[in-house]
C-alpha cells in the first residue's frame, strides 16, 4: 500500500482522512499558566459501521452522534481553540457524500474545491489551531492510502 502526504499544519490535535488517523500528540496540553476557557477537547469517534473517523469539538454533537451510532475511540487527541485567536486558523470538517468518511483541513482553497466537486458536504469549522511552531505543538501530517 503506497501513502501520499497530502497536507501538514502545526496543532496539537490529530487530523484524519478517510478514516485513517495520522499523527497523534497524545492531547499534548499547552504548558503554559494561561487560563484553558478558550480550548475545548477535540473528540474521535468511530462512524457508524466503522467506515471512517469523525471528529468533533462540540458536546451537543457528540451526543447525537451517538445515536446516530457513531462510537466514542477513547481518545482525545488534541484540543482545538473555540474561538478566533491571533495566530489560529480554522480546521474545516467536510463529509464525503458517498460513505462514512470525514475530513479535516486547514485549508480555505482545499474545502471550496472539494465542496464545489460535488462529492463533499463542507459541514463547518470544528475549532482553531495554531499555525506557528512550539515546543509543546507537533506537526501533523495527513495522508491517504486511496492517492
Amino acid at each position: 500500500m503506497k501513502w501520499k502526504v497530502i497536507g501538514a499544519g502545526v496543532t496539537t490535535a490529530a487530523l484524519a482522512v478517510g478514516g485513517v488517523l495520522v499523527a497523534n500528540s497524545a492531547g499534548a496540553a499547552q504548558n503554559t499558566a494561561t487560563a484553558t476557557s478558550y480550548r475545548t477537547q477535540l473528540i474521535e469517534m468511530r462512524t457508524s459501521g466503522s467506515k471512517g473517523y469523525f471528529y468533533t469539538s462540540n458536546q451537543a454533537e457528540y451526543l447525537s452522534s451517538q445515536k446516530l451510532g457513531f462510537k466514542f475511540t477513547g481518545q482525545v487527541p488534541g484540543y482545538v481553540a473555540n474561538t478566533a485567536i491571533r495566530g489560529t486558523v480554522p480546521v474545516y470538517r467536510l463529509r464525503v457524500k458517498s460513505g462514512g468518511s470525514y475530513l479535516l483541513s486547514i485549508s480555505t482553497a482545499e474545502r471550496n474545491k472539494l465542496a464545489a466537486s460535488g462529492q463533499w458536504v463542507y459541514e463547518g469549522v470544528v475549532g482553531r489551531i495554531p499555525v506557528a511552531a512550539a515546543a509543546d505543538r507537533v506537526k501533523v501530517y495527513r495522508v491517504s492510502k486511496n492517492a
